[in-house]
This record gives C-alpha cells, sequence and structure tokens, in this order.
C-alpha cells in the first residue's frame, strides 16, 4: 500500500513552477502598465540599495579602532554589559553586522515607503480576471 505524504514530488513541483511561470509571465502582457511600474520599481530599488551603501558603508578598519577604543573607555560595568550582550566576542566581530542589520532596516523602510507612494496598477480584481482567462487559455491549449 503506497502512503501519500502529502509532499509534491520534484516533477509535479516543476509543472507547478512552470505553469506559475507562464501565468506570471501573461499578466506582465495583459496588465496594463505592468511591465512599467516593474521597471520603476527595479529602477528605484537599485537606487535605494546605493543609498543603503552610502549611508551604512562597510566597517574599515579605522571604524573598528574607533569602536574598540570607546568601548575601552567605558566604565568597567557598562563594558561588562556590552561583553555581555555579545557573549564576550570582540566588537570588531558585531560591528559588520551590526552595520548590515542597519543597511537591511533602511533598504526595507525605503522599499515599503516607496511601494506605498507608488501602489501596483494589478488590483485583485484585474488579476482574477487575468488569471481566469489564462486558466482558459491553457485548457485550451493543453487539450490541441
Amino acid at each position: 500500500m503506497l502512503i501519500h505524504s502529502g509532499k509534491r514530488t520534484p516533477l509535479t513541483r516543476s509543472r507547478q513552477e512552470d505553469r506559475d511561470a507562464a501565468r506570471e509571465a501573461y499578466l506582465l502582457e495583459h496588465a496594463p502598465g505592468l511591465k512599467e511600474h516593474y521597471a520603476a520599481q527595479q529602477r528605484a530599488f537599485r537606487q535605494i540599495d546605493a543609498d543603503a551603501q552610502a549611508h551604512h558603508p562597510d566597517p574599515t578598519s579605522d571604524d573598528i579602532a574607533t569602536a574598540l577604543a570607546a568601548e575601552a573607555a567605558f566604565p568597567y560595568q557598562k563594558r561588562t554589559e556590552a561583553q555581555l550582550r555579545r557573549n564576550f566576542e570582540p566588537l570588531a566581530a558585531h560591528l559588520p553586522q551590526d552595520i548590515g542589520s542597519r543597511r537591511k532596516r533602511f533598504v526595507q523602510r525605503e522599499q515599503r515607503a516607496w511601494n506605498r507612494a507608488n501602489p501596483g496598477p494589478l488590483t485583485d480584481e484585474l488579476q482574477r480576471a487575468l488569471t481566469a482567462e489564462f486558466v482558459k487559455t491553457n485548457a485550451k491549449a493543453a487539450r490541441a
């Protein structure tokens, strides 16, 4: 007796991915203004990434040395608290991670702001209608 685990086989998953890609291409072709919106979004997001790198550049060895000196100047209790937060790892190990986190938050915040200011032309109703059209044309093509 064969027990179905509920997982898709790789072949089924591949077919579903192909159908999803075809549906996305259909939507892109038939939704008015969607191509232009995606192009503008990609340009804006590339600029946001560049701005994030400019606002939060990777730390240099001088930045790390300055941070270590500032940490060494802390009173003993503050220095111990900072070390405990980092599990006694040196500050230099955490500085790149902290800057990466700040850069990521900056990018996410700016991308959300752009998306709010520039809503996409593909509404839920339009997407449902175009998906229904796609299913009809795809079913006809599969039968032929």
